[in-house]
């Protein structure tokens, strides 16, 4: 719940500042506005909450998501969460190039999460609240990005 509670915030402070910043008057402008918030918002906090959750509370969060107990790749997972985090901080220094990097570096772990997660409860009855609660942030999250991204281009 909390990571859907992170995507919202990231998407109404870039809505936020749209409506009052009278230089959003295009599209493109507005997508990539909100694009820059869904990064340095959301791909950041939703790092630094996994990485948190998978280091330092690895059994309390693989029993959450139905998962087993002490393993090693609990934190590997929290590791490159920690990666995330900084990727999307680094994102208010550095623009279009770095985005579309910390796009394609968090994309593909969030979007075959989703799937995973789904495939957890349709083929194994994974019902665990952070298997299912995630399911919708982990799919929302790298889809709003890509399509910010490639919408937050100037028409020629």
């Amino acid at each position: 719940m909390i990571f859907l509670v992170i995507w919202i915030l990231g998407l109404l402070v870039g809505i936020i500042t749209a409506v009052i910043n009278p230089a959003m008057h295009t599209f493109s402008s507005f997508c990539q506005n909100l694009l820059f918030y869904q990064l340095t918002i959301t791909l950041t906090l939703s790092g630094a909450v996994s990485f948190m959750g998978h280091v330092f509370r690895s059994d309390m969060v693989a029993e959450s998501i139905g998962w087993s107990k002490g393993s090693p790749f609990q934190k590997e997972l929290g590791f490159a969460e920690a990666g995330f985090a900084l990727a999307g901080l680094f994102c208010i220094f550095y623009h279009r190039e770095f985005w579309l990097a910390a796009i394609v570096l968090a994309s593909p772990l969030y979007l075959l999460a989703g799937i995973n997660h789904i495939w957890e409860v349709v083929k194994k009855k994974n019902y665990a609240p952070h298997n299912t609660w995630t399911i919708l942030p982990d799919l929302l999250m790298p889809i709003s990005w890509i399509l910010l991204f490639v919408f937050s281009v100037p028409k020629m």
